[in-house]
């Protein structure tokens, strides 16, 4: 299986992901979003069984900067990114991603506390990529 989305499936927890990553090496694209149960210990299970993942929508999840570095030194192919509404995510979990994930090509930030270093790092490392961000300052 290469794509799965369980997205909004709130008796999702970092159990059943644990289960989708061992059963589910060769994942491409997984959408957790709104699973608020998932926590960075889901995601560190996934980074390790899933080195191929692509795209990955973590929003509305129970994810902190320790999740987001965990995948950067795992899945350093990620292309998407969606931390939209995790509201624990701050600039060192981004810049940590952008510095790791250079190839990023889309980057959701919606409703996180990001602040304008942060955007300006993913400018930096990860020239192609598309931020999609709720701060009118970033443009």
């Amino acid at each position: 299986m290469r794509y799965l989305s369980v997205a909004k499936c709130d008796r999702i927890s970092d159990a059943g992901v644990r289960q989708i990553a061992r059963h589910c090496y060769k994942l491409r694209y997984l959408n957790v979003r709104g699973c608020e149960a998932v926590s960075d210990d889901a995601l560190e299970v996934i980074a390790r069984s899933c080195p191929r993942l692509r795209a990955l929508d973590i929003g509305k999840c129970d994810i902190t900067d320790r999740g987001l570095k965990i995948i950067s030194q795992h899945c350093p192919n990620l292309r998407k990114l969606s931390v939209k509404s995790c509201e624990m995510i701050t600039d060192e979990g981004i810049q940590i991603i952008a510095y790791y994930c250079r190839g990023l090509q889309q980057l959701n930030i919606q409703d996180c506390p990001i602040t304008l270093d942060g955007y300006r790092t993913v400018k930096k490392f990860c020239k192609r990529c598309i931020i999609e961000h709720t701060n009118p300052g970033f443009n």
